[in-house]
């Protein structure tokens, strides 16, 4: 049974529980309660608590009163109304369990974000986990629940006030709060396809491209799991729709999704690697290619600065410095001195940057105009400066081709 139920039971007792207290109350009071208990019909019932509060504002039995109208608007599904009582319930007492436990179960289902009812409902949900040692203390498990069961409701508890909380921190834009509470939800249910949606729904609205994929996966697992922890065919078709569009949006395509809808109902987490590529990326990858085919000379080039200006000093002086390059392309910016120049300044990533500094071992025999196609093959790495960048290798003048000849 879950806990859930355990305080719809209480609830349902309450007009036995509370005549333990009537000797703090006069004849009348005790004659409306009598009357309230027998009264089958909710809408009645909450004409006469209605009564008994105009008579009564200040009643002993107040919170028992608060407890018959969670009860009587329980039975006639207004979620709104029962909200009302379990937030007075918060702030007349807040640490009592009824009130806690059902503004934290009711208060996301409302969709009302406003600062008041957001701080009423956190102090709920802190109030849920704080208590949990005395809410659950052995001393109270019924009788008739197993150990392992009264363990598993209070689980249920604790996760439902993670809930609550990773409600109220997405509701005030606070994301990664939001997303370490429902990762403590999912901790304790792993196939709550709500939470698997509102987390995913949140590392989206987070907008860090690295947790996209993590947010695609939360998502095809909420309109994948079905039966126990799923959600409703209509909700499970929305979350399905939204995935779609956000994932081809992102992707390019919908290549991979039955898969990724496959694999995340089978799993929590996604597998170690796991990754999807955005559709910049594969247009990165696809122009690389192309660029690697057309131009070999001038591709290496590109990988090896981006490693240059990534890792510095550090992996010139392991990885390049001594080892000679292989056969590269580029522009001449300048030669000097420029009649028979020993010293070349080239441009590879386009033709103007200055970026490499070819130091010839013999002069060459005439000049070079600005703009000429180089080609030079076994560079050796001599010094490199990475602001402003330039890297600067030894070469042997007959490795230069498409130097003009001397006129």
């Amino acid at each position: 049974m879950s806990y859930r139920n355990l305080v719809t039971q209480r609830l349902a007792m309450i007009a036995v529980i509370l005549f333990v207290a009537f000797a703090a109350i006069d004849r009348k009071e005790y004659d409306i309660v009598l009357t309230i208990r027998a009264e089958a019909v909710p809408q009645k019932r909450l004409q006469y608590l209605d009564d008994w509060t105009t008579q009564y504002p200040q009643s002993e039995l107040a919170q028992v009163r608060r407890e018959l109208y969670l009860r009587a608007f329980q039975e006639l599904g207004d979620n709104r109304k029962m909200l009302l009582v379990a937030e007075d319930m918060v702030r007349m007492q807040p640490d009592q369990f009824v009130g806690v436990y059902w503004c934290s179960l009711l208060l996301p289902a409302s969709k009302e974000t406003s600062a008041d009812r957001l701080k009423t409902g956190e102090a709920a949900a802190r109030q849920l986990l704080k208590g949990l040692d005395v809410y659950f203390a052995p001393g109270r498990k019924p009788e008739a629940t197993a150990p392992a069961d009264w363990q598993k409701q209070r689980d249920e508890v604790e996760r439902l006030a993670h809930r609550a909380l990773g409600w109220i921190e997405w509701q005030r834009g606070n994301h990664e709060a939001a997303e370490k509470e429902f990762t403590e939800c999912l901790g304790k249910n792993p196939k709550d396809a709500e939470i698997s949606a509102w987390y995913g729904t949140v590392l989206t609205l987070e907008k860090k491209e690295e947790k996209l994929p993590l947010a695609f996966w939360h998502l095809a697992r909420a309109g994948s799991i079905k039966g126990d922890g799923g959600l409703p065919d209509g909700q499970r078709r929305a979350v399905n729709n939204l995935l779609q569009g956000l994932y081809t949006s992102y992707h390019g395509s919908s290549d991979g999704l039955d898969k990724l809808l496959t694999d995340s109902a089978a799993a929590l987490d996604p597998p170690a690697g796991f990754n999807i590529e955005s559709a910049g990326v594969i247009a990165q990858r696809k122009a690389d290619q192309e660029f690697e085919k057309a131009e070999p000379e001038r591709y290496y080039w590109k990988k090896l600065r981006a490693r240059l200006e990534t890792e510095g000093e550090a992996y010139f002086s392991d990885s390049v410095k001594g080892t000679p390059l292989p056969r590269l392309k580029g522009w001449l910016v300048r030669a000097e001195p420029a009649a028979r120049p020993r010293s070349l300044v080239i441009a590879i990533s386009d033709q103007t940057t200055e970026e490499v500094v070819l130091k010839l071992n013999a002069s060459l025999p005439a000049a070079g105009e600005a703009g000429t196609v180089l080609f030079f093959d076994g560079g050796l790495p001599e010094s490199f400066s990475k602001t402003p960048f330039s890297l600067t290798l030894a070469v042997e003048k007959n490795k230069i081709e498409g130097w003009p000849a001397k006129q």
